[in-house]
């Protein structure tokens, strides 16, 4: 029983000795990871390369691809991340995005035939949320975040929003 006991204490004392995501970044210098959640417009796949500034602070691109039935969306970011604590960030970014997507409602869905947007143009967001890191293993969320569209390069309908979302956009990848 006491075998049991010690082992039980060194396999906790592991966890309790275990460095903190902000300490396990402190030596790293890039970071790759996949993205999946809502971003901008829809549901999307995303990838992403950063590059360590300092443990606190990131920059990188992501890119996106994603189609569903006859929606489609493509985008491009240059991203900045800054954690204002040891997993909490705050992250900011300047997108394209190319997208074809049914502006209608989901009332109007009923009423109306299916009214397709295509668009192209460029924006600016912010969004909020948690990234923990472990040795070379990080696991995140982008819990919430809005987007604006400034600059339209083609647009082949009036019924569009200028807002873009993210919400529980998950995040696995490696860091070095």
């Amino acid at each position: 029983m006491k075998i049991y006991f010690i082992f039980f204490v060194v396999f906790i004392s592991q966890f309790s000795f275990a460095k903190t995501s902000q300490e396990n970044r402190s030596d790293k210098k890039v970071e790759a990871a996949v993205h999946l959640g809502f971003e901008y417009r829809m549901t999307t796949t995303q990838i992403s390369s950063s590059y360590f500034i300092d443990s606190n602070n990131l920059i990188g691109l992501k890119f996106g691809q994603e189609s569903y039935n006859e929606e489609r969306q493509t985008n491009f970011s240059v991203l900045y991340k800054h954690y204002v604590g040891n997993s909490f960030y705050v992250a900011g970014d300047f997108f394209y995005l190319k997208t074809k997507e049914d502006v209608n409602n989901t009332l109007d869905r009923f009423f109306m035939p299916v009214d397709f947007a295509h668009y192209e143009s460029l924006g600016a967001g912010v969004k909020i949320g948690n990234q923990w890191t472990w040795k070379n293993f990080t696991l995140g969320c982008d819990w919430f975040g809005f987007g604006r569209r400034f600059v339209t390069f083609k647009k082949e309908s009036s019924d569009l929003s200028r807002t873009t979302m993210t919400l529980l956009n998950l995040s696995l990848g490696a860091s070095f």
